[in-house]
């Protein structure tokens, strides 16, 4: 028997053991990996708490640092003022 041959006798084995026990299959993998299913489900559920943590931290780093940079700004922008205060020249006075 040639491959493509073999190939095409193992797909249909194949289909006829799921169409004649497939739902046996189904019952015993489902009882089977329900113990790993159910860890897993508690890993997403446990992953998902630990990033809306994570997130919500950033969130308030974030609220200190938009703070400070504001504050910053109004530093900044009254050395400013003060500088050119400094550094105009006086109106020339007039003499008559």
């Amino acid at each position: 028997m040639r491959i493509s041959g073999a190939f095409v006798l193992g797909a249909i084995m194949g289909a006829a053991v799921v169409w004649l026990w497939g739902r046996e299959m189904e019952v015993y993998l489902e009882d089977r990996t329900r113990g790993v299913r159910t860890k897993a489900a508690e890993a997403v559920r446990a992953v998902a708490e630990k990033a809306g943590k994570v997130l919500d931290r950033g969130g308030e780093v974030l609220h200190r640092a938009d703070e400070f940079l504001q504050d910053t700004k109004e530093h900044v922008s009254e050395a400013v003022r003060e500088g050119q205060g400094a550094i105009r020249p006086a109106p020339a006075s007039r003499e008559a």
